[in-house]
């Protein structure tokens, strides 16, 4: 089955077997959405409501006298705790008022109490000063205003000339060398990498994380051929390069300026598998060589951004003994990630002797990337991410 020779259909054969296993031994939940629970209800509401169900399965299947005492108290229980917890409530929140609350804020709490909440589904979009309220429509506005963030027309002038320039150089990773991070994938990485996973939501394949870490172990060896005929053939497969993305608004911003969506994409959970372990294969010689400057702590392993903070306090006290003055330098790239220069990223991993199967599938990975937005069951038109790294 791996060993065919198109190695996007060995793939999507792949994907197709496993959904297929999945099918046959995992029963599909119905779609449910969690329900907005009112500010007070707290657990022993939820307990004593839990309690009024049972009671009351036990009374509809065995209708005696026992039983209907039985459900007539849970019932009482469960009404007096609710008008407890509810009670409580409306004391401390009344007390709580005073000049220092806003008034958005009190009539937020007030319908927040009585069960509204705003409608999370996006009703109404603004494109070109027009209205879009057709959600076919809506989510190819979504999708271009995406595709214009990850767009080489956000360059400048200077920038954009030197871009051009600059490609013209094309990068030559293949080698006849053997070098240890070329090697093949081995199981050992595998099995690491399934044991550090997160569930998430799969992507356009619908295979989850928890499908490939309960498979058998004959069946992991023909995923790590399969992926290490990705990594010494140099072929990236069509299927991984596609992305559904779930427009989150941003809090406190207009929901009708396309803009102020945050994507969150859903990508295929085997690429991302794939992804981990090349990932970690590359930060170890990044390390290991002290390719990146010491006083960097964000991404990276056993450090954070509270290591800066912490450097910049001593240096604030060190001025003070001193007398002395410290100028400190904050700034924030706007869309880093989204307008991030590819060919960039592949100059300096060439720059630094990366040559070989690993800049290979890098620079695969992060080329030819495409994206469709989805809200429900309805998905706007394929569009492609020019620039910056594949989006997640």
């Amino acid at each position: 089955m791996v060993e065919g020779e198109n190695l996007n259909e060995v793939v999507n054969l792949v994907t197709k077997t496993i959904i297929s296993a999945a099918d046959d031994s995992i029963p599909k939940s119905g779609l449910s959405f969690p329900k907005n629970r009112k500010p007070w209800w707290n657990k022993y509401c939820t307990d004593t409501n839990r309690d009024q169900r049972r009671a009351w399965n036990v009374f509809r299947r065995h209708p005696t006298s026992a039983n209907q005492i039985a459900f007539q108290r849970a019932k009482s229980v469960a009404r007096w705790a609710r008008r407890k917890s509810e009670r409580g409530y409306w004391i401390k929140f009344v007390s709580g008022i005073n000049s220092s609350v806003t008034a958005k804020d009190m009539w937020d709490n007030v319908r927040r109490a009585c069960g509204i909440y705003p409608e999370k589904r996006i009703s109404c979009l603004r494109k070109n000063g027009q209205e879009v309220r057709n959600i076919s429509d809506m989510v190819d506005v979504l999708a271009e205003a995406f595709a214009s963030i990850c767009s080489a027309s956000n360059y400048t002038e200077p920038f954009l000339t030197h871009k051009n320039r600059t490609e013209r150089i094309k990068l030559r990773f293949q080698t006849t060398k053997r070098i240890s991070y070329n090697a093949d994938l081995t199981i050992f990485e595998l099995h690491t990498a399934l044991s550090v996973l997160k569930h998430t939501s799969p992507g356009p394949d619908e295979v989850t994380y928890s499908m490939l870490q309960h498979l058998s172990e004959h069946s992991l060896q023909n995923i790590l051929y399969m992926f290490n005929r990705i990594w010494k053939e140099h072929v990236f497969p069509d299927c991984w390069k596609h992305a559904f993305i779930i427009p989150i608004p941003k809090p406190g911003k207009d929901p009708q300026d396309p803009l102020n969506y945050r994507p969150i994409a859903l990508t295929s959970c085997m690429c991302k598998l794939f992804e981990r372990i090349v990932n970690v294969r590359l930060v170890h010689i990044l390390e290991k060589n002290e390719y990146i400057s010491p006083f960097q702590s964000g991404f990276r392993k056993s450090r954070s951004t509270i290591d800066n903070l912490m450097s910049l306090e001593t240096d604030i006290r060190v001025a003070f003994l001193k007398r002395s003055h410290l100028v400190s330098i904050f700034f924030d790239i706007y869309k880093a990630y989204d307008r991030t220069w590819r060919y960039g990223i592949m100059k300096n991993l060439y720059d630094l002797g990366f040559r070989g199967n690993l800049p290979i599938f890098v620079q695969n990975f992060l080329k030819q990337r495409f994206f469709r937005v989805r809200m429900g069951n309805t998905y706007s038109n394929i569009f492609c991410q020019e620039e910056g790294v594949p989006l997640s």
